[in-house]
């Protein structure tokens, strides 16, 4: 696909395969179609199954064929040979296979050119997330799709309707300027992809028959700049704390009241009235206030209409609602905000805007230094990829690079290198005038009210632009607040990217050595800067060694630091620390040549000068965080943990404790700030969360600066709408989760799993304490489980939308999944009527964080945490599955710690499955014990 291709381009060929995993776990195709196309217009197809045996239940999910119909088709030979009849005179294809990859094509098209079309969507669309079947077909057709499965030839369909999308609507240069630029680059990349996608664009009209749509109407150009956006102009407006109209609490009910005559469905509910009025209570009384409320409250209009109806009262005041999850964000500015606008229109003119932290978005800056003549292949369309998020960054931003742009682009860290240089998380200035990061900045901070996540409304203080602006503040799922703030200020050190730096630095320093024109004092500097490289390149490799000689588990996870152990200089890890940031440190004051005035007189290019300076930016903050965390390691009341690979090491520390840079850093210097959550309180009591972000227990928060006035405090505990239905239950030859345990326990859930899966029909979403749990049973049950209901696991660093939309269509499909699934997922309905939980979801005891806590604090007060943050972690799991009114069902645990843990529970505990209400259980229990 990265190859060039030269030959002439005519018929095209697009490919559909459904994969199945055989017993020897090879990946084989047992159903194809084509769909053949020709410059002018013509189309011809084809479709065969090919002989498998028993399809899994996922696989059979996605096809729906059944095993008579791959009992009497053609065996693989077959199917292939006249597949490849059909491909006659094709030299490239166009291929899909879900869940799979178009490997599994080659040979039966006898071909390796295939462009792999759910790249395309990737590349191309990266807001779109996944590039699942179901996704796409969604998107294409802007409606939802109620099934999940595909026949090969609507598949093949399918990536016609992609390719008419892609090339004649989102690379149209009439609509998408900036479409002639990455065609310009898709060109110089030399590359079958490229070819491909300019051949697309410059024959759109001859293979799909649409003579009225041009996407290649513009003249190609290199200049990718012209068609960025700009930091508008704007004023500072220096913060004022004015008296404000305060919102009349007594008249909240009538906003909903208004909204239940205005909005189709939307009926009053008094627990959300109340909600919204104890919200309208703190912004009135510049107080903090911790507010749960349960699920069905509706949280997100309880708290968005009293903050509009007071900036409509106050045109100079401003608010902040941060969150923890993008997609509450996507809901809040995308769905409940216009609808609020809609509906209330003396909204309209509040302006809102929508900003994430820096490092999500691509500085254009440094992206442009990157690009140079040199450039082509695949690296030339890695760094297209991110000019075309840059180009589209109020949709599409860093996270949004997929595992399956990884699997192609990342050979040798290619992408992973320029998504970490060009990040605008650091060394992006306010100068860079057309950098995404600074318009939506200047753009926040025109506005007068934003939605953020927590960690940027953390680091908004730090930030020129918005610091002092926003005063009054929402916390939404403000349970994860505390490890927000810990997580966004916790210095973290990597070799990888230490390589990456140096590496670069090395290259130009010897491309200096062996110039011509320079003077002989740059000269040494340069070699000096090449000397000082390799002497920190040995360091770092030795601590590799001395990490894994603390602790030999730092190969498989995070694990604490031991400050003083023998693998150490003189046993102090600190000695080693400050000999390699020694190192750094001189390696960025010799490299200085590459600033100031005389930096020009340099033999190389404006660009690759402006790249050495951001490489000592990005050098200078690794030394700033070394600092920090080797200062840390013999203090009380820090953390520090060490990851080693097999080629670096990721170092990481912080404070144990959280609370008092909340109170003092943020709640000190805000009007309002409401954290809220559905589970904040451990048995009705909000003392443990209080404690965790620096409240203490009085109605006034105190400051360290005693003139500083004190802020009035307050609780409230709002009761869901309803009482939920549900049975929660631990069998009675359930064994202990302990880790010594493991063995047996996982012997028992291997065993039981299949049953419970079984008697509900599926319907299931089985909730984890881990990865390692994780993977022990996706293991284990994808080579033994045999029933009807498609299991969807979990995979480590891969996005979990695509298989939340799969649950939420497949009814009798089963989800196993970690941390994200235990908050935030909805699946009312009945789409979930069991909830699984493997473990009792305690805090690993041997983390890095856990075992500084027990250092840090007393016994008991360590114990109080520990049960508090497993309580809220288990409420959110039991949480997944009452959303709505009539949803019901059955909670398991298979761990019978439960038994002797009952205050973690939200609700009386049923021993023994036989000792469940027949309304809780599902279709296939059949009284079965």
């Amino acid at each position: 696909m990265f190859r060039p291709f030269t030959t002439p381009i005519e018929d095209i060929a697009i490919i559909f395969g459904h994969e199945r995993t055989r017993s020897d776990g090879q990946k084989r195709i047992y159903s194809i179609a084509g769909v053949r196309i020709s410059p002018d217009a013509k189309t011809s197809t084809f479709t065969s199954h090919i002989r498998s045996d028993k399809l899994r239940a996922r696989e059979y999910a996605h096809s729906q064929l059944s095993e008579a119909q791959l009992k009497k088709a053609p065996d693989e030979i077959t199917a292939s040979g006249h597949l490849q009849d059909f491909l006659e005179g094709v030299d490239h294809i166009i291929g899909y296979v879900p869940n799979g990859h178009i490997i599994s094509l080659e040979p039966l098209c006898n071909n390796e050119r295939i462009i792999d079309a759910a790249l395309l969507a990737d590349y191309f669309m990266p807001w779109t997330g996944a590039a699942t079947a179901k996704s796409l077909w969604e998107y294409l057709n802007k409606q939802e799709r109620k099934k999940v499965s595909f026949s090969a030839m609507e598949g093949a369909e399918l990536c016609v309707d992609l390719l008419k999308h892609v090339f004649g609507t989102v690379l149209n240069d009439t609509s998408y300027p900036a479409a002639s630029t990455l065609r310009y680059y898709l060109r110089a990349s030399n590359t079958l992809f490229g070819t491909f996608c300019c051949h697309m664009l410059e024959h759109y009209s001859d293979y799909f028959g649409q003579s009225l749509i041009t996407p290649a109407s513009r003249p190609e150009t290199a200049d990718w700049e012209q068609f960025l956006d700009t930091v508008p102009k704007q004023n500072k407006e220096t913060p004022r704390r004015e008296a404000f109209t305060k919102l009349p609490e007594n008249e909240i009910q009538q906003l909903f009241d208004q909204l239940a005559h205005k909005r189709k469905g939307y009926s009053v509910r008094q627990p959300q009235v109340d909600y919204a009025t104890n919200v309208a209570h703190a912004i009135n009384s510049n107080a903090v206030a911790c507010i749960e409320a349960g699920t069905g409250t509706g949280k997100t209009l309880g708290y968005l209409l009293p903050v509009m109806e007071f900036l409509k009262r106050n045109p100079s005041q401003r608010v902040a609602i941060a969150t923890y999850t993008k997609s509450l964000q996507k809901q809040l500015y995308g769905n409940e905000l216009n609808a609020c606008r809609e509906l209330f229109g003396q909204y309209k003119d509040i302006p809102v805007a929508l900003i994430k932290g820096k490092s999500n978005y691509v500085c254009a800056h440094k992206l442009n230094d990157i690009l140079s003549p040199l450039l082509d292949g695949i690296e030339l369309l890695a760094w297209l990829y991110f000019a075309n998020i840059c180009y589209n960054y109020r949709i599409a931003d860093l996270d949004d690079v997929t595992p399956r742009m990884r699997a192609y682009f990342d050979e040798g860290r290619t992408l992973s290198n320029i998504a970490q240089e060009v990040s605008a998380g650091n060394g992006c200035f306010s100068t860079h005038k057309q950098c995404p990061g600074n318009i939506v900045t200047a753009e926040a901070a025109q506005s007068r009210l934003v939605i953020t996540n927590h960690n940027k409304l953390v680091l908004m203080e730090n930030d020129t632009l918005l610091s002092g602006l926003f005063t009054h503040c929402i916390i939404d799922e403000a349970n994860h607040f505390e490890d927000a703030v810990r997580t966004t200020l916790s210095p973290e050190v990597s070799t990888s990217d230490i390589f990456f730096y140096c590496k670069y630095l090395r290259e130009q320093c010897r491309k200096l050595i062996h110039a011509t024109s320079i003077s002989e004092i740059i000269e040494h500097q340069a070699e000096a800067v090449v000397s000082e490289i390799a002497y920190a390149v040995t360091k770092m490799n030795a601590l590799r060694d001395q990490f894994k000689q603390m602790n030999q588990s730092a190969a498989y996870g995070a694990v604490p630091v031991t400050p003083a152990h023998a693998a150490f200089t003189e046993g102090d890890a600190a000695k080693d620390l400050t000999i390699l940031n020694k190192h750094l440190k001189r390696i960025h004051e010799l490299s200085a040549f590459f600033t100031g005035k005389k930096a020009k007189d340099l033999p190389l290019g404006y660009k690759t000068i402006s790249r050495c300076r951001t490489m000592r930016t990005l050098l200078q903050d690794v030394c700033t965080n070394l600092d920090l965390i080797r200062k840390g390691l013999h203090e009380d009341g820090t953390w520090k943990s060490v990851h080693v690979f097999p080629r670096n090491w990721l170092l990481c520390g912080g404070q144990v404790y959280m609370g008092a840079f909340i109170r003092e850093s943020i709640i000190k210097h805000l009007d309002t700030m409401v954290l809220t959550s559905a589970t904040l309180t451990h048995q009705s009591s909000f003392t443990p969360y209080r404690r965790s972000i620096g409240l203490g227990k009085a109605d006034r928060v105190p400051f360290a600066d005693e003139e500083a006035p004190q802020k009035p405090c307050f609780v409230a505990r709002i009761a869901p709408p309803f009482t939920p239905d549900y049975s929660l239950v631990v069998p009675s030859d359930a064994p202990s989760g302990l880790y010594d345990q493991k063995k047996l326990w996982l012997e028992y859930t291997l065993k039981v799993l299949p049953k419970l899966i079984e008697y509900n029909d599926g319907a299931t979403l089985v909730l984890c304490a881990s990865y390692e749990d994780l993977e022990a049973l996706r293991k284990n049950l994808e080579n033994t489980y045999d029933g009807n209901s498609p299991l969807l696991f979990q995979r480590k660093g891969e996005p979990a939308t695509a298989l939340i939309e799969e649950f939420r269509t497949t009814r009798e499909s089963v989800l196993f999944g970690v941390e994200t699934f235990w908050h935030g997922v909805d699946f009312p309905g009945k789409t979930l009527t069991q909830v699984v939980i493997t473990r009792l979801p305690f805090p690993a005891p041997n983390s890095p964080l856990m075992d500084a806590r027990k250092r840090f604090l007393p016994e008991a007060a360590f114990w109080d945490r520990y049960r508090y943050e497993t309580a809220i972690k288990f409420r959110q799991g039991t949480g997944r599955l009452i959303r709505r009114e009539t949803d019901s069902g059955v909670v398991v645990v298979l761990d019978n710690r439960l038994l002797r843990n009952q205050r973690l529970a939200p609700c009386a505990i049923i021993q023994g499955m036989r000792n469940i209400p027949a309304r809780h259980r599902g279709k296939g229990w059949k009284n079965k014990p």
